[in-house]
């Protein structure tokens, strides 16, 4: 058993809440005021899956990337939520200041791939450059293999060689125009919208897609909590698009 306010102080000290955007909800989302946890389930997100697995094995607790509420709320009316309220399972959230925390989401996804001793870009961006080209094809290989994914969505798959990767969990499509003027080849993210694809010039954009690119997330906060007196346990989650 392990206090509460230990748990987030531990994730604070990682993902301090200061540095979240300012749109963002990160931090508790349900707030009971129990103070202790035996058992946590670890999640990307919050949704009535994740709350059944969490009563089904008994934890009191979620710990998600993706926050429940983002926006002024007038009444709770959601299942899940209420559902959640019912079993005293409290729910914290650690999303943008857990993305651009050192170690944090987009840092991790880099070193999945297998790159490190990055530079970080526009907040959210890691990057890094090279002194000689890299096969292309062998970094699409890698990425498939690495994510379990039969096939992999790029935009000017033309590309033999890279000189400079970069990367950003989650949506990165913003940043492509500001990727592309300080020189970056290939560029790994998420989300990538049809409009956003055909502002690409010439760099190659891999979009493997909002869940893959965070689902690890759970073994960050898997991390920061390892030396806690807590059972910690990741959720059983899935992408939101099936292919049929």
């Amino acid at each position: 058993m392990e206090k509460v306010s230990k748990i987030i102080k531990k994730i604070e000290e990682f993902a301090p809440l200061e540095t979240m955007q300012k749109w963002d909800n990160s931090g508790w989302q349900i707030n009971l005021g129990i103070e202790d946890t035996n058992r946590i389930l670890l999640a990307l997100d919050v949704t009535n899956s994740t709350v059944d697995e969490a009563i089904n094995k008994k934890c009191d607790m979620i710990i998600s990337h993706h926050p429940v509420f983002f926006n002024p709320i007038k009444e709770i009316d959601s299942p899940y939520i209420i559902k959640a309220i019912q079993n005293n399972i409290q729910v914290y959230s650690a999303h943008t200041n857990l993305d651009i925390a050192q170690g944090g989401v987009s840092e991790y996804l880099a070193e999945k791939c297998g790159f490190t001793d990055l530079d970080t870009a526009f907040e959210f961006i890691k990057y890094k450059k090279f002194n000689e080209e890299k096969n292309f094809s062998k970094l699409a290989a890698t990425l498939k293999t690495i994510f379990s994914l039969p096939s992999i969505r790029v935009v000017n798959s033309h590309r033999k060689s890279y000189s400079s990767i970069a990367f950003c969990s989650g949506s990165g499509a913003e940043y492509i125009q500001e990727l592309e003027k300080i020189g970056i080849d290939v560029f790994i993210t998420g989300d990538l919208k049809h409009h956003q694809a055909l502002s690409a010039k010439d760099m190659t954009i891999i979009d493997l897609g909002h869940f893959q690119s965070e689902r690890f997330v759970v073994d960050i906060f898997k991390n920061t909590l390892k030396d806690e007196d807590v059972e910690v346990i990741a959720a059983t989650e899935k992408p939101a698009w099936e292919l049929i």
